[in-house]
């Protein structure tokens, strides 16, 4: 379902891995709105950690939703799911300039979290397949039991400015997705700051548990590292508290065919 703005730029694909109604993402689509023409594809509810996971084994469904100025198509499957029915299906005649991602309930930083979050594989999803994306995450406090609109307001007066840049500007050259996260007390005034991935940033570990049955079972878990390597995602916006911006390309995650490596395999190749 389309959200319509005044002066339409480009046509965004706007999704997440938090839900639909997720406040992030609905105060995102309100600030982004102003800025371009957008299309709101989210899960029905809560795909957390999903990654690029593509859904099979079963069919999907979609329903519109409508709740005052807020319009958006509810997918029964993962954000990747999202993606592949709106490229493939929802707006296969019209041209998706670039797929907007979150904001996201919590940072996404490390490639712990780059490799696992369903709000980054969305918009590495669209990256894949040639559409430039970004992902936008944010620092929640530990102890939420609410979290509300007005909370990610902040945040998306960024990624409204941010989204506006990219739009009038284009990407960086070889940039395909830019992964951005905002720290916990993020203000019109914080610090952008360009990084690399963290390696790292939780100590996971494993809680096994019984039932009544007997029948044993597990819980996966991890903490916080304290202190993560300087001029990473993690360092800038969980230690310095400013928001990081992250580039990626998609062809430089894969390294070359070069000299030095075949030399190296060279006994497993053959000698070819």
């Amino acid at each position: 379902m389309q959200v319509k703005c005044i002066d339409v730029f480009k046509m965004l694909l706007l999704t997440n891995d938090d839900g639909v109604y997720s406040p992030g993402l609905v105060s995102q689509a309100k600030a982004l709105r102003k800025v371009a023409d957008i299309n709101v594809v989210a899960p029905r509810g809560a795909q957390s950690s999903s990654g690029m996971s593509i859904t099979f084994h079963r069919p999907v469904s979609i329903s519109e939703i409508k709740q005052g100025w807020y319009e958006a198509t509810a997918v029964t499957g993962t954000p990747s799911d999202c993606v592949f029915v709106s490229v493939h299906k929802l707006f296969k005649r019209k041209k998706i300039d670039m797929i907007v991602s979150g904001i996201n309930l919590g940072e996404n930083v490390s490639m712990q979290s780059f490799f696992s979050s369903g709000t980054v594989s969305a918009a590495m999803s669209g990256s894949i397949i040639g559409i430039k994306s970004i992902a936008f995450s944010k620092e929640i406090p530990q102890d939420h039991p609410h979290l509300y609109e007005k909370d990610f307001t902040i945040a998306s007066w960024w990624s409204a400015k941010i989204v506006s840049f990219l739009i009038k500007n284009g990407f960086p050259p070889g940039v395909d997705l830019l992964n951005v996260n905002y720290p916990l007390n993020v203000s019109k005034n914080t610090e952008l700051k360009l990084t690399s991935m963290a390696s790292e940033v939780f100590e996971d570990y494993v809680v096994g548990r019984r039932d009544p049955r007997g029948n044993r079972y597990f819980w996966l878990a991890g903490n916080k590292k304290v202190v993560p390597a300087k001029n990473t995602d993690a360092h800038v916006t969980l230690n310095e508290g400013k928001i990081s911006i992250t580039p990626i390309s998609i062809h430089s995650i894969q390294l070359q065919a070069s000299e030095s490596v075949h030399k190296h395999l060279s006994p497993l190749l053959g000698g070819s």
